[in-house]
């Protein structure tokens, strides 16, 4: 009797325990990453996916909405292709979760992604969607997922068709009209991917990023996300939280290594090994390369970085249509007007309110009753917020 006192008094005491951390860690937990990439599979590479992912199981009882994994596998094309599994109960309460882990060990090449979720978005009772598999469009990328934080919904959705307006039907969300946050944020990365194939991977990230931070304006931001596509783990530190930002980190402390580990807190005693990586700064990690740090600029920096010394006037002169590029740095109204060589107004082009980003107009010369106007000097004037630009377009027919 007096050792079944015992144990009831322990497990009570286990579970006042488990009550107290998720009160006290509630206001700073928002779910909780892992990623891995490597060379080549061996026993020390199996030893710490097991060992991250048994830490990352327990992590469940601060994120008892779930559990997903997703790793890659060979395909008969040569191409590697992602697998997902999910599970609803709380990863720590659920054996699914070691089952999965003795499958993925068996099965996994390159690279692998875990998450477990505390729900803030969509449609509650639904099992844990990370990790997200997303596939571009116009270029040969197809990636796993996985974000911790809150972000606005409708934001995402708005920036998402300011991109490209019909691009939530090609590449649509998992849940509609419950949308989720961390969905929707691996959509907009994938836009921005396949709106500008020339452009490395980290720079589209960073154009994505800007573009989402300046959207958001000055309140809470969470974009921390671990990505793969089976051969190049990143991972962006993104918050402006407060008081404490999330994290997140890499491992191991080398400047080379076989692989690498991304997670959002350390999750093994070999905490020396593990670096935090700063706020706002994307990495890239390949096996065997240095890691690669990239820091996200504001989009006002990041335009003037990027597009230095180029025209926003093609072609020009021009014969019959001119393509305007311009951009926004922060959200505003745009107003863009063409005027004559004397200052008189020949056409209204625009009038609306725009996202930060960067978009195109073009004018066909015409005025505003459409008639075809005489070769000459034009200027075009383009209002956005309080700045102003004056650029000179020559039209010859």
């Amino acid at each position: 009797m007096k050792r079944k006192v015992e144990c009831f008094r322990s497990f009570l005491f286990f579970i006042l325990f488990i009550l107290f951390c998720t009160k006290k860690f509630e206001n700073n937990h928002e779910c909780r990453f892992w990623g891995i990439v490597f060379s080549e599979k061996t026993p020390a590479i199996a030893s710490v996916i097991t060992t991250h992912l048994d830490s990352l199981c327990k992590l469940g009882l601060l994120n008892p909405d779930g559990w997903g994994m997703g790793y890659f596998v060979p395909s008969q094309t040569d191409t590697l292709l992602p697998v997902i599994r999910r599970g609803e109960p709380a990863a720590v309460g659920d054996p699914r979760f070691s089952w999965n882990t003795l499958e993925l060990l068996r099965n996994v090449q390159n690279s692998a992604v875990a998450h477990v979720r505390r729900g803030s978005s969509g449609l509650s009772g639904i099992p844990n969607p990370h990790p997200f598999r997303r596939k571009c469009i116009n270029r040969r990328f197809d990636m796993l997922f996985a974000h911790n934080g809150t972000i606005n919904v409708n934001i995402l959705l708005e920036l998402i068709t300011s991109i490209n307006p019909v691009y939530l039907e090609h590449n649509p969300p998992d849940y509609n009209p419950y949308y989720i946050d961390s969905d929707l944020y691996a959509i907009l990365l994938a836009a921005v991917i396949d709106e500008y194939p020339d452009l490395t991977i980290e720079e589209c990230i960073n154009i994505a990023v800007a573009k989402l931070d300046s959207a958001l304006g000055s309140g809470s931001v969470q974009l921390n996300f671990v990505m793969s596509d089976g051969y190049t783990l990143w991972a962006l530190n993104f918050t402006k939280e407060e008081p404490k930002a999330l994290t997140v980190h890499y491992y191991p402390d080398s400047t080379l290594s076989d692989f690498w580990v991304i997670a959002s807190q350390p999750l093994d005693t070999m905490s020396s090994e593990w670096v935090e990586i700063p706020n706002r700064t994307l990495v890239r990690l390949r096996p065997r390369e240095p890691v690669l740090f990239i820091p996200v600029y504001k989009r006002e920096d990041l335009m003037r970085i990027r597009f230095k010394n180029k025209s926003l006037i093609q072609p020009n002169p021009f014969s019959e249509i001119v393509n305007i590029r311009y951009y926004v740095d922060r959200p505003s109204v745009v107003k863009i007007n063409v005027y004559d060589s004397s200052g008189r107004l020949v056409k209204r082009l625009l009038d609306a309110f725009k996202f930060t980003g960067e978009y195109d107009i073009i004018w066909n010369g015409t005025d505003e009753k459409d008639n075809l106007l005489p070769d000459g000097l034009y200027f075009c004037h383009i209002l956005s917020g309080e700045s102003v630009d004056v650029l000179k377009i020559v039209l010859l027919h």
